[in-house]
Protein backbone atom coordinates (compact mmCIF):
# COMPACT_ATOMS: atom_id res chain seq x y z
CA UNK A 1 0.00 0.00 0.00
CA UNK A 2 1.56 3.40 -1.12
CA UNK A 3 2.44 5.66 1.38
CA UNK A 4 0.71 9.28 0.46
CA UNK A 5 0.86 12.46 2.38
CA UNK A 6 -1.84 15.61 1.79
CA UNK A 7 -1.13 18.67 3.35
CA UNK A 8 -2.57 22.38 3.09
CA UNK A 9 -1.48 25.56 4.27
CA UNK A 10 -3.39 28.62 3.68
CA UNK A 11 -1.86 31.39 1.93
CA UNK A 12 -2.14 35.07 0.30
CA UNK A 13 1.19 36.06 -1.32
CA UNK A 14 3.09 35.82 -4.50
CA UNK A 15 2.43 32.27 -6.14
CA UNK A 16 5.43 32.55 -8.45
CA UNK A 17 8.38 33.22 -5.69
CA UNK A 18 6.53 30.65 -3.18
CA UNK A 19 6.59 27.85 -6.37
CA UNK A 20 10.39 28.98 -6.82
CA UNK A 21 11.10 28.41 -3.25
CA UNK A 22 10.19 24.74 -4.15
CA UNK A 23 11.41 24.36 -7.16
CA UNK A 24 15.11 25.45 -6.25
CA UNK A 25 14.87 23.25 -3.00
CA UNK A 26 13.53 20.09 -4.85
CA UNK A 27 16.46 20.55 -7.92
CA UNK A 28 18.92 20.79 -5.42
CA UNK A 29 17.84 17.20 -4.07
CA UNK A 30 18.10 16.04 -7.79
CA UNK A 31 14.19 16.25 -8.15
CA UNK A 32 13.09 16.09 -11.87
CA UNK A 33 10.25 18.89 -12.39
CA UNK A 34 7.97 17.22 -14.57
CA UNK A 35 5.62 20.16 -14.92
CA UNK A 36 6.20 23.58 -13.48
CA UNK A 37 3.97 26.84 -13.79
CA UNK A 38 3.17 30.03 -11.83
CA UNK A 39 0.68 27.64 -9.87
CA UNK A 40 1.90 23.80 -9.63
CA UNK A 41 4.64 22.10 -9.93
CA UNK A 42 5.14 18.63 -10.39
CA UNK A 43 7.96 16.53 -9.64
CA UNK A 44 9.85 12.73 -9.16
CA UNK A 45 12.21 12.39 -6.82
CA UNK A 46 15.29 10.41 -6.47
CA UNK A 47 13.96 8.10 -3.01
CA UNK A 48 16.62 7.53 -0.55
CA UNK A 49 18.48 4.82 -0.11
CA UNK A 50 20.40 5.18 3.84
CA UNK A 51 18.22 6.82 6.75
CA UNK A 52 21.05 9.65 6.54
CA UNK A 53 20.33 11.24 3.30
CA UNK A 54 18.14 14.54 3.56
CA UNK A 55 14.11 13.24 3.98
CA UNK A 56 12.64 15.01 1.41
CA UNK A 57 13.97 12.32 -0.72
CA UNK A 58 11.76 10.02 0.49
CA UNK A 59 9.05 11.76 -1.83
CA UNK A 60 8.56 9.64 -4.73
CA UNK A 61 6.43 11.55 -6.92
CA UNK A 62 4.28 14.56 -6.22
CA UNK A 63 2.89 18.27 -6.79
CA UNK A 64 2.29 21.58 -5.01
CA UNK A 65 -0.70 23.29 -6.12
CA UNK A 66 -1.74 27.17 -5.30
CA UNK A 67 -5.16 27.20 -5.53
CA UNK A 68 -8.15 29.27 -3.28
CA UNK A 69 -5.40 30.66 -1.05
CA UNK A 70 -3.65 28.16 0.31
CA UNK A 71 -0.94 25.85 -0.55
CA UNK A 72 -1.23 22.00 -1.47
CA UNK A 73 1.02 19.24 -1.39
CA UNK A 74 0.32 15.69 -2.60
CA UNK A 75 3.23 13.44 -2.36
CA UNK A 76 3.87 9.59 -2.78
CA UNK A 77 6.31 8.88 0.14
CA UNK A 78 7.96 5.85 -2.22
CA UNK A 79 11.44 5.80 -0.98
CA UNK A 80 10.00 6.27 2.62
CA UNK A 81 7.98 2.90 1.64
CA UNK A 82 11.01 1.18 0.13
CA UNK A 83 13.50 1.75 3.38
CA UNK A 84 10.20 0.30 5.86
CA UNK A 85 10.35 -2.64 3.53
CA UNK A 86 13.84 -3.06 3.34
CA UNK A 87 14.22 -2.87 6.74
CA UNK A 88 11.38 -5.48 7.73
CA UNK A 89 12.95 -8.16 4.88
CA UNK A 90 16.68 -7.39 5.45
CA UNK A 91 16.82 -8.71 8.76
CA UNK A 92 15.09 -12.05 8.53
CA UNK A 93 17.31 -12.67 5.11
CA UNK A 94 20.38 -11.90 6.88
CA UNK A 95 19.12 -14.58 10.07
CA UNK A 96 18.07 -17.55 7.12
CA UNK A 97 21.65 -16.57 5.22
CA UNK A 98 23.75 -17.32 8.40
CA UNK A 99 21.63 -20.06 9.31
CA UNK A 100 22.08 -22.00 5.84
CA UNK A 101 25.80 -20.76 6.26
CA UNK A 102 25.90 -22.51 9.77
CA UNK A 103 23.77 -25.25 8.20
CA UNK A 104 26.54 -25.94 5.76
CA UNK A 105 29.52 -25.92 7.70
CA UNK A 106 28.33 -28.38 10.48
CA UNK A 107 26.92 -30.39 7.82
CA UNK A 108 31.04 -30.43 7.05
CA UNK A 109 32.28 -29.75 10.04
CA UNK A 110 31.10 -31.57 13.24
CA UNK A 111 32.77 -28.82 15.80
CA UNK A 112 29.57 -26.44 14.36
CA UNK A 113 27.29 -29.38 15.31
CA UNK A 114 26.45 -27.30 18.78
CA UNK A 115 22.43 -26.03 18.89
CA UNK A 116 23.42 -22.61 20.64
CA UNK A 117 25.31 -21.72 16.83
CA UNK A 118 21.94 -21.85 15.42
CA UNK A 119 20.46 -19.83 17.61
CA UNK A 120 22.64 -16.88 17.44
CA UNK A 121 21.84 -15.44 14.09
CA UNK A 122 18.19 -15.56 15.81
CA UNK A 123 19.33 -13.75 18.86
CA UNK A 124 21.25 -11.05 17.29
CA UNK A 125 18.46 -10.61 14.59
CA UNK A 126 15.27 -10.53 17.57
CA UNK A 127 15.95 -6.74 17.94
CA UNK A 128 15.11 -5.72 14.45
CA UNK A 129 11.68 -6.89 15.27
CA UNK A 130 11.23 -3.70 16.86
CA UNK A 131 13.89 -1.71 15.92
CA UNK A 132 12.65 -2.04 12.31
CA UNK A 133 8.94 -0.61 12.67
CA UNK A 134 10.17 1.80 14.90
CA UNK A 135 13.09 3.47 12.14
CA UNK A 136 10.32 3.37 9.40
CA UNK A 137 8.19 5.13 11.81
CA UNK A 138 10.62 7.38 11.86
CA UNK A 139 12.01 8.43 8.66
CA UNK A 140 8.26 8.50 7.77
CA UNK A 141 7.53 11.13 10.09
CA UNK A 142 10.71 13.16 9.07
CA UNK A 143 9.99 13.10 5.75
CA UNK A 144 6.01 14.43 6.76
CA UNK A 145 8.55 17.15 8.91
CA UNK A 146 10.52 17.86 6.11
CA UNK A 147 7.42 18.48 3.24
CA UNK A 148 6.02 20.40 6.14
CA UNK A 149 8.74 22.99 6.45
CA UNK A 150 9.39 23.01 2.41
CA UNK A 151 5.53 24.75 2.74
CA UNK A 152 5.71 26.76 5.62
CA UNK A 153 8.61 28.35 3.57
CA UNK A 154 7.08 28.43 0.59
CA UNK A 155 4.40 30.35 2.54
CA UNK A 156 6.83 32.80 4.41
CA UNK A 157 8.86 33.65 1.56
CA UNK A 158 5.75 34.19 -0.86
CA UNK A 159 3.98 36.41 1.08
CA UNK A 160 7.11 38.43 2.46
CA UNK A 161 8.65 41.33 0.58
Amino acid sequence: MPIEYVNTVQFAGDAKRAMGVAQTTLVAQNFQITSSGELELQFIGPGISSTRENPLKAMTEGAFVIHDGAIHVKARLGGAEWMVKFLRIFPILLAVFFLTLWGVLAFFIPVFRLWWIFALPILVMSPWLVLAPMIGRSIQARTKNAIDALVSNMALIGTSD
